[in-house]
């Protein structure tokens, strides 16, 4: 067993930049007399992530374009994907039989023209419920890989799978610790993955269940009018976009604005433990509110900024457009432009929105 190669797997999990390039996926694919070495990740929802050495940087990215996923006869069959979820390294051999490879669109239409026709993988599960799938591979040219290829990945995959959960960990108490940092600040926080959630701090979580519901599918707000716009949002692939969203004062609680913050880097990588971060601030009754902040919290521009704020503070839109010397329609327009952008549907909701009225 080379100790020095073990040493690199572990390092890699606690700086998983190590994979990448000429790093841990390119080494474990020379060792295994192969050009390729791919890390993917699969969600119980379908969401698909990877990383791997540079010669299949290009690859993974048609694989991709070209929708081939759906297209893997490992995933069509049961009896397949029981086979790679063992405990070992297989190839594709021991899963289909060379005439059924030879007759696979997939593997004609993807795996032989781009160099990756034989391979070897396994698949680790790890806590959150996603497959850690882990593959190398080479041309159709070149033949199939030793049977000690595999012998060898399967006396490394303890290691490797160890070290799969070990990152995994890791992000999650990373994850952690930022959501209990925005604590201090006196900002609700939590972190989410595909729109449920994995981590709260105290004060989000005294949110449940009156104003947000912790349902299996994904976060809910209580308010139908919140719920609609956290929806689209999620709809709007949100953990790529960000956005803003409003919360209107009850009896029980200010008005409050929800921030969906996209966690850099997550897309790319296997181990992320979240995908958004969900920062709630309150609106208090007395706050001062300048047109900076309102564009800031709602991504309006500086007019409809301060059409937000005077129409907050109960003035007309004649009276608006009158000290703004310019036209009814205009700040109609204006003002249409802030009710889609803060989910309000009336005046009186924009003021309680901003000023946290109560109802």
């Amino acid at each position: 067993m080379d100790h020095d190669f073990i040493d690199t797997i572990y390092e890699a999990a606690v700086v998983p930049e190590l994979s990448k390039g000429p790093g841990l996926l390119d080494q474990l694919a020379r060792r295994s007399q192969s050009r390729d070495g791919v890390l993917m990740g699969v969600s119980p929802d379908g969401d698909f992530r990877w990383i791997g050495n540079d010669s299949v940087i290009p690859k993974m990215q048609a694989y991709i374009d070209g929708g081939w996923g759906s297209k893997n006869p490992y995933l069509h069959s049961e009896e397949r994907s029981r086979k790679f979820a063992e405990p070992r390294f297989l190839m594709d051999t021991d899963v289909m039989s060379v005439e059924e490879m030879m007759e696979s669109e997939y593997y004609q239409g993807f795996m032989r023209p781009h160099g990756c026709f034989w391979h070897a993988g396994t698949g680790i599960t790890s806590p959150s419920g996603d497959i850690i799938k882990l593959s190398v591979h080479r041309s159709f040219e070149e033949g199939p890989l030793p049977k000690e290829v595999t012998t060898a990945l399967t006396e490394l995959r303890p290691h490797l799978a160890r070290a799969a959960l070990l990152a995994s960990r890791l992000k999650f108490e990373q994850i952690k610790s930022t959501v209990d940092a925005m604590e201090t600040l006196g900002i609700w926080a939590a972190a989410l993955k595909n729109g449920r959630l994995v981590v709260a701090n105290k004060s989000f979580a005294s949110l449940i269940p009156g104003v947000i519901r912790d349902h299996r599918r994904r976060l809910v707000f209580a308010q139908k009018a919140a719920d609609a716009r956290w929806a689209s949002l999620l709809d709007a692939r949100v953990a790529k976009l960000g956005g803003s969203f409003p919360i209107a004062a009850e009896d029980e609680h200010p008005a409050m604005v929800v921030h969906a913050l996209p966690i850099a880097g997550a897309a790319h990588d296997i181990f992320n433990a979240a995908d958004l971060l969900l920062a709630i601030t309150p609106v208090l009754k007395d706050a001062k509110v300048d047109d900076g902040i309102l564009a800031g919290l709602y991504d309006l521009t500086p007019a409809e900024a301060s059409v937000a704020r005077e129409i907050g503070l109960g003035r007309s839109v004649d009276e608006v457009a009158k000290s703004r010397d310019v036209s009814v329609g205009t700040v109609r327009a204006q003002l249409h432009a802030v009710f889609d952008k803060t989910g309000s549907k009336r005046q009186i909701d924009l003021a309680r929105l901003i000023f946290g009225l109560s109802k």
